[in-house]
């Protein structure tokens, strides 16, 4: 076999192979679950503001308006375009 095709075959065939590994050589591993992440907020909701929610009082507490809190705090435009009723909710208005 002679050609464009064969070069890199017999290149392949004649490399070594090694085989100093094996699938049990490394150790087990987890792979990471959101349980935790999701407790945690859970627990945030549960006992007052998110983290959302504590920076958007920051914000305003800093001397921003409604919108520009929002924005500086991670919520989307248009969530911050209607802070009065998406954001200002009883918990918020009480953490002032």
């Amino acid at each position: 076999m002679t050609g464009r095709i064969a070069f890199p075959l017999l290149a392949a065939k004649k490399q070594p192979v090694f085989q100093g590994f094996r699938s049990d050589d490394f150790a087990s591993f987890e792979l990471p679950t959101p349980e935790p992440e999701l407790e945690k907020r859970r627990s945030d909701l549960r006992n007052g503001l998110t983290d959302r929610q504590r920076l958007f009082l920051f914000g305003k507490l800093g001397g921003l308006n409604d919108k520009d809190a929002a924005l500086a705090a991670g919520y989307s435009l248009s969530v911050a375009e209607n802070t009065k009723q998406r954001i200002w909710k009883p918990q918020v208005r009480t953490g002032i």
